[in-house]
């Protein structure tokens, strides 16, 4: 968790985007995801290969097959984690206004589908927001999914013992 804090912190993010990976892999660095016609998500935060690539990470040799690479930078822990946040922070950049909600909608949706469908909302925040877009029907029920759930992983990580969990809160004294 501290490395995931660190880089999260470091670039002014939310250091909850570690239940982010939790949803993407369940912190399992080695997760192949399926099969997508942008190519085969890797690591633990799930890069498709383009992406990975934006980000500095190299993509191995075997990237067309749904096989574990060990040059395939997507699956070292720390690298990935760096352009994970990197990539994050970009997110908070463009048209999910620093929004967690709408930053993550982008990261499993795709930030081209996001920007197409805020762009057709009012420019005011009140407007234009996950809310809204959910209302509306815009986002994919994957996507809400996605979300909830992430939100949902935080909210008990904040006091897991309430919900009748033993573990203690992964960011306990991290930030």
């Amino acid at each position: 968790a501290a490395t995931v804090v660190r880089a999260m912190l470091e670039r002014n993010l939310p250091p909850q985007f570690l239940y982010l990976a939790l949803q993407e892999s369940n912190f399992n660095t080695d997760a192949i995801g399926p099969q997508t016609r942008f190519g085969i998500p890797k690591g633990m935060w799930q890069f498709l290969p383009q992406t990975a690539i934006e980000y500095g990470l190299a993509v191995g040799p075997e990237r067309e097959r749904r096989v574990f690479d060990p040059r395939d930078d997507r699956f070292d822990f720390e690298k990935s984690t760096e352009a994970a946040a990197d990539y994050l922070q970009y997110l908070y950049t463009t048209e999910a206004q620093a929004s967690g909600l709408l930053v993550m909608s982008a990261y499993n949706w795709g930030h081209g589908n996001l920007r197409r469908k805020l762009s057709r909302l009012p420019q005011t925040p009140e407007e234009r927001n996950f809310w809204r877009l959910l209302q509306s029907q815009q986002i994919p029920d994957e996507t809400y999914g996605y979300v909830l759930n992430i939100v949902a992983a935080a909210v008990i990580g904040e006091d897991p013992a309430y919900f009748g969990f033993s573990f203690e809160n992964p960011l306990q004294g991290q930030y």
